[in-house]
């Protein structure tokens, strides 16, 4: 590879994916993995979840109520379940697609509260002081969309 660059990810197989992280790349993705896990059931964590839970009719409250109180504990049930599998699997070095694809699904997860809790929307990111207390959480933040690039890639060169 060019630089001595390495891939987080690639296929080993159609079914199988090497993963090419280093210890402190898997420490950052155990810990905010295990963060937002502990999070799901804090009430007072709810507006950072917003985006982890999409509203289903923006102009009528009725329709989204039903619609949480029908879903609501299974988007939960499936977040908790890949956080939990990516820090089962976090120290593993080849996982199956199914894996991998939970790991897009849970990091995408965490990606979405850290995005929310940045006020982060589609315009540019703002350039941050180094003392900015947000810095690290942004840094996390980008971290996270570039590891979730090469899963999608990773996935993708195998169909």
């Amino acid at each position: 590879m060019a630089f001595g660059l390495r891939r987080p990810f690639h296929a080993k197989g159609p079914d199988r994916f090497i993963v090419n992280l280093g210890q402190r790349e898997r420490e950052v993705l155990q810990a905010v993995c295990e963060d937002l896990l502990g999070a799901l059931d804090e009430p007072e964590a709810q507006p950072l979840l917003r985006r982890v839970y999409p509203v289903a009719h923006v102009d009528d409250a009725e329709i989204d109520r039903a619609y949480q109180e029908m879903v609501h504990s299974d988007l939960v049930s499936s977040r908790r379940t890949a956080l939990e599998r990516i820090i089962a699997t976090v120290e593993d070095d080849e996982i199956n697609r199914e894996t991998l694809d939970t790991w897009m699904i849970g990091l995408n997860t965490v990606r979405l509260v850290l995005g929310t809790r940045l006020d982060v929307d589609e315009g540019p990111q703002p350039e941050l002081e180094p003392d900015d207390p947000d810095l690290v959480a942004m840094a996390v933040y980008e971290f996270l969309g570039g590891i979730i690039e090469t899963i999608v890639r990773s996935l993708t060169s195998t169909l």
